[in-house]
């Protein structure tokens, strides 16, 4: 057959390639979605215990007012929601530490090398796990193991003879998604340079990743505490931290609970306040620094 009888091969799209990267990180790390399973589990199995008292306390509310009312019946909501964030994060971590130097330590960049698909492409893809993939994961997890708790309670009050209506009045179910998800959100965006160092060190270290991903931090704090006398890097150590809950809220990280801001009057979401704090843009323009550099780095690097 001649040349010109040869249709040319389909040309795939960066977005494309894209997903199936991304696709590929979920295939080869499961722990990405298997671990916050397993705790969606434990929290299920904790909230089927609980359940034994919850027409009890149902039947004590007469003498508490509409707010106390809301957060006592929400905190199982609450705390299984937050263990799901946590572990997003940890896992986040963890994964970010692997991404690009556990390919070098099994070779395998030699075969990812030998596809059509960039450096920016195969890190921009690690990099959305922890900013995209981990959030909507976790909320859909969360989400299902809410409405999981929320049926086994009416099920629990309704072999107790008590109302339906005393449990789902009380409860913020319109808010607690929604908070829910902008919690998600904001924090992607908030640790999104701790995000991208570790993808950072993971490119450059050739072993002991977790070591080399806190030295730094660690020779700074000894170094301006002993030689500089100061607390700068402390503070803004700390800000990255835990400062994400009081910048994307409006009240004390403390009293936060998702979704129940509106009916206890604790705190609610605060997006202009969040999006109007300088530390976020300088956080993500670091970012993006850092994942530029671990692009570079990946082009450059090769087995271990």
């Amino acid at each position: 057959m001649s040349s010109e009888g040869k249709s040319a091969p389909p040309s795939i799209s960066t977005w494309r390639r894209l997903y199936w990267s991304i696709r590929r990180e979920l295939w080869e790390h499961r722990s990405i979605y298997v671990a916050p399973l397993v705790v969606a589990m434990v929290a299920l199995i904790g909230l089927v215990i609980s359940t034994a008292g919850l027409p009890t306390s149902i039947r004590s509310m007469a003498s508490m007012d509409v707010a106390q009312h809301s957060e006592r019946l929400s905190m199982p909501y609450s705390v299984a929601a937050l263990l799901l964030m946590a572990t997003s994060v940890i896992v986040g971590c963890f994964y970010c530490l692997d991404a690009l130097h556990g390919e070098r330590r099994d070779r395998s960049i030699l075969f990812w090398k030998s596809l059509p698909v960039s450096d920016a492409t195969t890190v921009l893809a690690k990099a959305s796990i922890p900013l995209v993939v981990l959030p909507l994961l976790t909320f859909a997890i969360a989400t299902a193991v809410q409405i999981i708790m929320l049926i086994i309670s009416t099920l629990v009050v309704l072999a107790s003879g008590i109302a339906v209506t005393s449990l789902w009045s009380r409860l913020p179910l319109v808010d607690m998604p929604i908070g829910l998800i902008y919690f998600l959100i904001a924090m992607a965006f908030w640790y999104a340079p701790l995000y991208a160092w570790l993808l950072f060190v993971s490119a450059w270290a050739k072993r002991g990743t977790f070591v080399w991903a806190v030295i730094p931090p660690l020779a700074i704090l000894t170094i301006q505490s002993t030689a500089l006398q100061t607390t700068v890097f402390t503070d803004l150590a700390k800000s990255r931290l835990v400062g994400g809950f009081a910048q994307a809220f409006s009240a004390k990280a403390k009293d936060m609970a998702t979704g129940e801001a509106a009916r206890s009057g604790g705190v609610t979401p605060d997006p202009a306040k969040f999006l109007s704090s300088p530390e976020l843009w300088i956080g993500l323009l670091v970012a993006a620094l850092l994942i530029f550099a671990a692009i570079q780095l990946r082009r450059r690097r090769e087995p271990i």
